[in-house]
Parts: C-alpha cells; sequence; structure tokens
C-alpha cells in the first residue's frame, strides 16, 4: 500500500515538473526579453520621487472595457493641476488634489463623476466663464461637467451613437474654422460584442462622431464617410500636421491601418495612404523630435509581447502585419517616414497610451509609454516595466534616439503616463494611470534649468505653437486637446535648458489666428501664465 502511494507521489511530482517546465518555456517563449539601451554618457537620468495615489481602478470586467479616463485640470485657476481619473462600472470616478504635501479625492465633495464606466475626458472651458469645465466619454454617452466653483453639474450631450456603440474618447478643436470649438467622438464596439482580433468584419466596427458647434452648447452630427473611420477607434486627436491653419485628425484604431485624415478645408477630410501595416494601434502622442516645427507622431501597437500567429485574427495575406511601435517622422507636405526601428523603438512589448516630455530637462524630448494588456494571461505573471525614453542624438538622418531609464516605473496594467504638473512647481510630473489596479505617480524633482509656460486651457488655444528663441533645436510645443489614450495632459509645457547652453532670449506663443504674443528675455525656474489675445 505504502509503495502504491509513493508510486502515485512520484507520479504527481513528475506532473507537476513537466508542467512547471511547460509553462516555463511556454513563458520563455512568449514573453518577450525587451532590450534595455542605457543611455550614454552625457544624458542624465531623471529624479523621480514616488508619491501615494488614493486610486484603484478596478475592472468591472463583465460589463465594460478595462479602459479609464485620465486628465490633468486646473480646477481652481491656481496653476496647480488636479487630475481625474474615470472610474469602471459600479465605481465612483475620482478628481485628485494636492493638499498638504499629498493628493487627496475631492471628486465626492464637488460633485463630479458618476459610476458608470468612465473611459475618456477632456479638460476646456467650453461656456467661457473663466473656470475649466470636464468632458467625459462612457456607457453614459459625452457628459460635460460645468465647473461651477464649489461643485460641477452636469450636462448631457445628446448624440445618436450606432447599435451597439459605446465612446472612448474625445478630441477637440475648430475643425472648419467658424470660430466655435467642435468634437470628435473615438467609438468602439461595446464591451459585450467586443472580439478580437476582428480586421475585416464591418459588423464589428463602430463608425466615429464628428460633432460641428452650432453654438450655445448644442452639437451637429456632421459624420461623413472619412471622418467616420475605418475600425473600432481607440483614440484620436485633432492636430494640424501641415502647419496650413486646419485641424487634422489622426486616428489610433483597434485594428487595420493607422489612419490620417487631412484637413482640406472648408469641413471636408481626406484619408492619406499612410500604408503602414495591419496592426493595434492603441495610442497617440506627438512631439517636435527634430526641432523644425513639425510634429512627428507615435502609434502604439502590440509589439513583441504576443506572437503573431495568436492574433493573426481574420487578417487576409494580402494585409501585411504591423506589430511593432510606429514613429513617423513629420517630412512636411503630409508626408511622413517610420523611424521607430533607428530611433531605438524596436522589441518593445504591447504598449497602450504614450506620451513626449522632457522629463529630465536636458532640453529633448522624451518618450513615456505604459505598457501590458489586462487579458493576456502572461502578463498576469510576467509585467513588463511601463518605459520611460529618455531622448538623444544617434538615430538615423541626425534623428532622434531613446534610450531606456529605470526611473519612474511601472510594473502595472499601464493605460497612459499622463503627464501633470501634481504640486505646483513647475517641473511636470509622472502619473500612471493604470487599468485594473492602483495608480501611481512621481514627483519630477531633477535638477536643472528649465522654463514652464501655462496657456488658457480654452478652445481658443488650441493649435497654438509655442517655442523659444536663443536655443537653438529647442522643440517647438503644440496645444493638443486630448492625446496619449483617451487622456488630457496639462495645459503646461515645460522647457528643459541643456546644460551650458544660452538663456532663452524670448519666448513666443502663435495663436491659431495668427496673433504673436512675445515675452521678452524670460526668466528660468518661473511659470509664465499667458493669455490669449483679447
Amino acid at each position: 500500500m505504502n509503495k502504491t502511494r509513493s508510486r502515485w507521489r512520484l507520479v504527481v511530482l513528475g506532473v507537476l515538473a513537466f508542467m512547471t517546465l511547460a509553462v516555463t518555456a511556454a513563458c520563455t517563449v512568449l514573453v518577450a526579453d525587451e532590450p534595455r539601451r542605457p543611455p550614454p554618457p552625457g544624458i542624465t537620468e531623471p529624479v523621480l520621487l514616488a508619491l501615494a495615489v488614493p486610486f484603484e481602478h478596478r475592472w468591472a470586467r463583465d460589463s465594460s472595457h478595462p479602459l479609464l479616463a485620465a486628465a490633468a485640470i486646473d480646477i481652481d485657476g491656481d496653476g496647480r493641476d488636479e487630475v481625474f481619473l474615470g472610474g469602471s462600472a459600479g465605481q465612483p470616478d475620482a478628481l485628485l488634489v494636492w493638499h498638504e504635501g499629498a493628493l487627496v479625492d475631492r471628486a465626492a465633495a464637488l460633485q463630479l463623476g458618476d459610476t458608470r464606466a468612465t473611459y475618456g475626458a477632456l479638460s476646456l472651458d467650453l461656456d467661457g466663464d473663466g473656470r475649466v469645465d470636464l468632458l467625459t466619454v462612457g456607457e453614459a454617452g459625452l457628459t460635460l461637467w460645468l465647473n461651477r466653483g464649489a461643485r460641477f453639474e452636469p450636462r448631457a450631450i445628446e448624440v445618436k451613437l450606432p447599435p451597439d456603440a459605446v465612446p472612448l474618447a474625445v478630441t477637440a478643436g475648430d475643425f472648419d474654422r467658424d470660430g466655435r470649438v467642435d468634437l470628435y467622438l473615438s467609438l468602439f464596439v461595446a464591451p459585450a460584442k467586443f472580439r478580437s482580433p476582428v480586421f475585416n468584419d464591418p459588423a464589428h466596427a463602430k463608425t466615429n462622431v464628428l460633432l460641428r458647434n452650432l453654438g450655445e452648447l448644442a452639437f451637429q452630427d456632421v459624420t461623413d464617410r472619412v471622418t467616420a473611420g475605418l475600425q473600432n477607434t481607440f483614440t484620436s486627436s485633432f492636430v494640424d500636421l501641415d502647419r496650413d491653419g486646419w485641424l487634422d485628425l489622426v486616428l489610433a484604431q483597434n485594428t487595420g491601418e493607422a489612419e490620417i485624415l487631412h484637413n482640406r478645408g472648408q469641413g471636408r477630410f481626406e484619408r492619406l495612404p499612410l500604408r503602414t501595416g495591419y496592426g493595434f494601434w492603441m495610442g497617440l502622442a506627438f512631439g517636435d523630435l527634430h526641432g523644425k516645427g513639425h510634429l512627428d507622431i507615435f502609434v502604439s501597437n502590440a509589439g513583441s509581447s504576443i506572437p503573431g500567429f495568436v492574433v493573426r485574427g481574420d487578417r487576409r495575406d494580402d494585409q501585411p502585419a504591423a506589430l511593432p511601435w510606429l514613429l513617423l517622422r513629420n517630412d512636411g507636405g503630409m508626408r511622413f517616414t517610420d523611424i521607430g526601428e533607428a530611433a531605438g523603438l524596436g522589441g518593445f512589448g504591447f504598449a497602450w497610451g504614450g506620451s513626449f516630455e522632457d522629463i529630465n530637462l536636458d532640453g529633448a524630448l522624451d518618450l513615456l509609454v505604459a505598457e501590458n494588456y489586462v487579458r493576456w494571461p502572461i502578463h498576469r505573471l510576467f509585467k513588463l516595466p511601463g518605459k520611460v525614453l529618455l531622448g538623444g542624438a544617434g538615430g538615423a538622418a541626425g534623428g532622434p534616439r531613446f534610450f531606456t531609464s529605470e526611473a519612474g516605473a511601472n510594473a502595472s496594467y499601464g493605460h497612459v503616463p499622463l503627464i501633470a504638473d501634481l504640486d505646483g512647481d513647475g517641473r511636470n510630473d509622472l502619473l500612471w494611470a493604470n487599468m485594473d489596479g492602483a495608480a501611481r505617480a512621481y514627483l519630477n524633482r531633477t535638477p536643472g534649468r528649465y522654463l514652464s509656460v501655462r496657456l488658457p486651457d480654452t478652445p481658443r488655444s488650441i493649435g497654438a505653437r509655442v517655442r523659444l528663441e536663443g536655443v537653438p533645436g529647442a522643440a517647438v510645443r503644440y496645444v493638443i486637446a486630448g492625446e496619449g489614450l483617451t487622456s488630457d495632459r496639462t495645459a503646461q509645457h515645460t522647457f528643459g535648458m541643456p546644460a551650458g547652453s544660452a538663456a532663452p532670449t524670448a519666448l513666443k506663443v502663435e495663436w491659431p489666428d495668427g496673433r504673436f504674443t512675445t515675452i521678452e528675455n524670460p526668466l528660468l525656474h518661473t511659470r509664465l501664465v499667458v493669455a490669449a489675445p483679447p
């Protein structure tokens, strides 16, 4: 009897050992070993101090998508950002406020948010009363939260959505130049109907919605065949890519090819033949990486985390697969070149939202990217840390090169790295909004020379360009209402100054209407609040 038990014990142990080896082997194959590219001498590491965040997103798997809203909003005009974070179904939204050296949640006290899943948010003074309001999208549709000072007042904006569709993100911009800010909603199939990967089933994809502002906070659906998009869309941004004064649209679609819709004027958009390959485009970031005033585009993708055969879906043989991250150099004239591999972005894993920011204050734009897929079993066991990629030289044709940093790690189900000045010291901080987990924040304590500029969070600022004179190669900053991933970063732009460089001779803001504001010899380590021309 004892011998029989011993044999069974050995069999069980052998099976367990085999299963352990099989799982280990599978993980070795399925979990890509992301490359580490340490920065060379001369590129300084940022100093990021961890800060507790009183918010944990609890994904309601049976009734909602795992995404969540994230928006920086200065609710009281004191130059310090509050942060709105959306809850999942059955969970209250949060508004994080800096108080006595810590973040506290004041959403309930200000009557902001509800308990329906909130996927996207955008801060903007829509009623023109001088207080910044909040737009949210999600299971409740499109809601405007009017800032009344001591509280927020909700107002539903009626939008006729396609059946089984839910809005994930909202971006804003005066696309027809009639003086009123318009809205664009990125739509996704409802959670119960979601299937992935689906490239070619038109019944599964949901068309987006372009809303023209009629005044008095009333909007008209003017979506056409082009602006509807081609697929379920995670996020979109209005941005003037060719500097002709007309805001274009960039779409990050769930499956298919990344889309750029060129604004040809008079409310007419034209789809560009990008030919990015068929991928899983999720997050957007924009930055002047070459210091020439043209906005380059980062689009996140599934990367190296998931083997291609697992996510082939219904993609046809004539639809080439694209899994790496995409970095499009803006060559002017609405021409773009993929420089991702040359810029050091090859080999990284499943990514969501991204953001460009000079986090180490050396004058070069860095790239921060959220990682991990909440539905991918391997990432439950082995989470990627999220990326703080420090920008420098060394890319193709004198372009940028990015290097991995150990600062600001986020081994969680990252959604987006939200850029916001949490403590009001003029240096932009980092808050990781995370799916189905606790948010993480880091205060930027990097020493160095910098200048911060805050423009009004109003429709008049959208499309404005901010640049420094007397600092060769300084990146031009653009005001974009909604980028990253269903998110909206701070209205503050922080310029780092390379060590030993001359101080700027002027700060110049070019407003969308063609007028300029110039501040001569701006002082470093200060925050300039620039009002729009009367």
